[in-house]
């Protein structure tokens, strides 16, 4: 997860690029309570064989979230921490300053 301030009108908002590998998928979305885990919103663009991306802007926070690959809930390999969540596995989560 890369980030990029952002100033709008004295609001500081983030540029923050989410990114996974998935070499077989053919649709990949980002859902999180940023996009109140909306499984069609966000959907990620292709770059490459397997790299998978999207950028959103947020303002300054802590947001849990996961990727939806081919219709499968899938947690981010590379994120720095993670939350149990209700359903018995783990939401990512993403620290945005």
């Amino acid at each position: 997860m890369r980030k990029q301030k952002k100033n709008n009108g004295g609001s500081q908002e983030i540029v923050v690029e989410f990114a996974v590998e998935q070499e077989d998928a053919t649709a990949v979305y980002l859902c999180g309570d940023f996009n109140q885990w909306s499984p069609s919103s966000l959907p990620m663009i292709r770059r490459g064989d397997c790299l998978w991306e999207k950028r959103v802007v947020l303002p300054p926070g802590r947001y849990q979230y996961k990727f939806l690959i081919d219709g499968k809930w899938t947690r981010d390999p590379y994120a720095l921490r993670e939350v149990p969540n209700v359903f018995g596995s783990t939401n990512s989560v993403a620290e945005v300053r």
